[in-house]
């Protein structure tokens, strides 16, 4: 297999390292904008150098975002190659096109290590829908935000301080928007789901709330309701073939599996009717667990592992967010217009816990909360 590597920052770069120890798998060229020294021979900034090899087989695209990774992805798999990848982002949005288009050139898309890091929770997703129906997906996604949860919790430290240490530590980009609003594990349950229900979810479909907002008296309360801080993706197939998909922020027991996650791991669930509930955990981002789920990638094609196993969805869900329901946490210095017991004080406003209500109708509300309250945090309260 000989391989046109598409990015070498982070996971490029170890992936780069992870292949240099294989004899079945070579790196013939680098797309690259900056020069690596010892890597100059392999590195390219034309895109059409690896496009137009006929021994390159295999793409890997590491470099992220939507574009030029869309048109990159297309222009390989149009040329009859088989791509690896780890975006989440493009492949959320564009999920139909790339599927169908790997499916009728008859090659290759494999994207496990887009969702779970080094935890081969995508690859085992396909295979159960295969042999079972599957009801219900939720988990920790985002390594990033657990790592912040994790740490406010457990060290009594702010949201600043420790959002800049994880940057300082690679662990959270400069601009860290797509990891504290939740649109980094948006894509990710919109991808996992389209898997186990076999229909697209549209992004903008999925209710999204980050932890930009959480404050250290938040933390507090927490504490007093044994409860722990966690980020969680969800979706849920409902009886009447609609889907609940939404991301938010989520008190959990203090003795839950979800509690016990801590810093960057990740940790996925999914329900099947007859085998039950599946639990995965491992480390969900980071150099060498990605990495490590790109060259599962690469394996399972080296291995003829059928382009089939990936599923081809059939149609879009009906997003249903009104069908999922269940109590909330909410500090505001706003009046709130439901019924909810005021748990006191909070530094920044008030605490309540509501009665259940809808998903849809929370995040409507919280929207009209921060037209007063740009601050205002809520987090969804499960058993």
């Amino acid at each position: 297999m000989k391989i046109g590597l598409l990015g070498l920052g982070t996971i490029g770069s170890g992936i780069y390292e992870h292949l240099l120890k294989r004899e079945d798998i070579e790196v013939k060229r680098i797309l690259e904008l900056l020069r690596h020294p010892g890597l100059e021979h392999l590195e390219t900034s034309d895109y059409s150098e690896i496009l137009n090899d006929p021994e390159i087989d295999t793409v890997i695209e590491l470099i992220g975002g939507m574009e030029p990774a869309h048109t990159f992805t297309v222009q390989a798999l149009k040329a009859g190659k088989n791509v690896v990848s780890a975006n989440k982002l493009m492949l959320s949005h564009h999920m139909e096109e790339i599927l169908t288009l790997a499916r009728e050139m008859g090659v290759h898309y494999r994207y496990d290590a887009s969702v779970g890091g080094s935890i081969p929770f995508l690859y085992n997703l396909m295979r159960y829908r295969g042999a079972d129906r599957l009801t219900g997906i939720s988990g920790i996604v985002n390594g990033t935000t657990n790592l912040i949860l994790d740490v406010m919790q457990t060290q009594g430290r702010g949201f600043d301080e420790v959002l800049k240490e994880a940057q300082a530590q690679g662990y959270a980009e400069a601009n860290p928007a797509a990891d504290i609003d939740g649109i980094d594990a948006q894509c990710k349950i919109c991808i996992a789901s389209a898997v186990a229900y076999q229909q697209y979810v549209r992004p903008e479909d999925v209710d999204t709330e980050g932890i930009r907002n959480i404050d250290s008296e938040d933390i507090i309360q927490f504490k007093r309701m044994n409860r722990v801080c966690r980020l969680i993706a969800a979706s849920t197939w409902n009886d009447d073939g609609s889907v609940s998909a939404y991301v938010e922020p989520t008190l959990v027991a203090s003795d839950s599996t979800e509690a016990a996650v801590h810093l960057n791991n990740n940790t996925i669930s999914v329900v099947g009717e007859y085998f039950g509930v599946h639990t995965f955990q491992g480390q969900g981002a980071g150099k060498h667990p990605t990495a490590f789920a790109v060259e599962l990638g690469l394996r399972d094609i080296l291995d003829g592992v059928s382009p089939r196993l990936n599923p081809i969805p059939e149609g879009y869900a009906r997003i249903d967010n009104g069908a999922a329901r269940h109590a909330y946490y909410v500090r505001t210095t706003a009046q709130l217009p439901i019924s909810a017991e005021a748990l006191g004080n909070c530094g920044k406003g008030t605490a309540y816990v509501t009665e259940p209500i809808s998903v849809r109708e929370m995040h409507d509300l919280a929207k009209q909360l921060k037209q007063t309250d740009a601050g205002m945090f809520f987090a969804g309260i499960i058993e």
